[in-house]
């Protein structure tokens, strides 16, 4: 978080451990408004402190709802005052929430859209296993490679090590497993 800019309420922002007016001017005398910053961002801190002991993921959009993952592609979203809950799948987000709005809140259905772009699929070879060979799809060309081992273990190499390539690489468009077959 001391890597982040926080912005007051008011425009006061601190950034790099110094208080700025609105204006971009740094604040070296006390001052009420600067103070007032300075208490907001001990609130927020302790908060997104709060929320990751839980396991909570904060909406950006709508700081009073919360969300946490369910792991099976699903997640329950909390309006934090009001005490809702509401549960949604990645499928059932992606739809109109007005097509049931009589059991979600359409602002939670935005906290679940908000949570699922945060938190994208994985792809399949992403959770690829030691010993596995694949054919990846890496900038528009196919190239056969095996999962890493080790300290390395978020790599594909070719199998003659000529080449290597993150497991997350942006470049990879397309994957399948083809040893050990993948069975019916």
């Amino acid at each position: 978080m001391s890597d982040t800019r926080f912005t007051s309420t008011k425009g006061w922002y601190l950034e790099g451990g110094c208080v700025y007016s609105p204006d971009g001017e740094a604040w070296l005398e006390a001052d009420t408004l600067a103070a007032v910053a300075l208490i907001e961002y001990g609130a927020h801190k302790a908060q997104a402190e709060r929320d990751a002991a839980l396991g909570r993921w904060r909406s950006v959009e709508h700081p009073d709802y919360f969300a946490v993952g369910e792991g099976d592609d699903s997640v329950r979203v909390c309006d934090e005052p009001m005490l809702r809950v509401w549960g949604f799948s990645r499928k059932n987000a992606a739809e109109d929430p007005n097509a049931y709005w009589a059991i979600n809140s359409e602002v939670a259905c935005s906290v679940a859209r908000e949570y699922f772009a945060a938190h994208p699929e994985p792809k399949p070879w992403e959770q690829a296993e030691w010993g596995e060979v694949w054919v990846l799809t890496y900038h528009g060309e196919e190239i056969v490679v095996g999962r890493q081992v080790g300290d390395l273990a978020h790599l594909f190499v070719t199998l003659d090590d000529d080449f290597s390539i993150s497991v997350i690489h942006d470049g990879i468009t397309a994957g399948r497993r083809i040893w050990p077959e993948v069975s019916a």
